[in-house]
């Protein structure tokens, strides 16, 4: 029980961390992709489309899941 309650004090904690570091990951990924298909003749109009797309198949399953829950 002890080490339960430690355990989730911890994760508290280095939730922030978590957070900021896979928001870096993502923006390098972003970065990469928008480069390589830039430097490949795509629209950047086109790509901006794709890309609030993408995001929004991406974040709707997790809002429809995670309905009601407080974060």
């Amino acid at each position: 029980m002890e080490s339960e309650k430690m355990w989730g004090s911890l994760m508290n904690r280095v939730k922030p961390y978590l957070a900021m570091i896979s928001m870096q990951f993502g923006y390098a990924g972003m970065y990469i992709i928008t480069m390589v298909s830039l430097k490949h003749g795509m629209n950047h109009y086109i790509l901006a489309v794709y890309r609030h797309a993408i995001a929004t198949v991406v974040i709707a399953p997790l809002l429809f899941f995670m309905k009601g829950m407080v974060i």
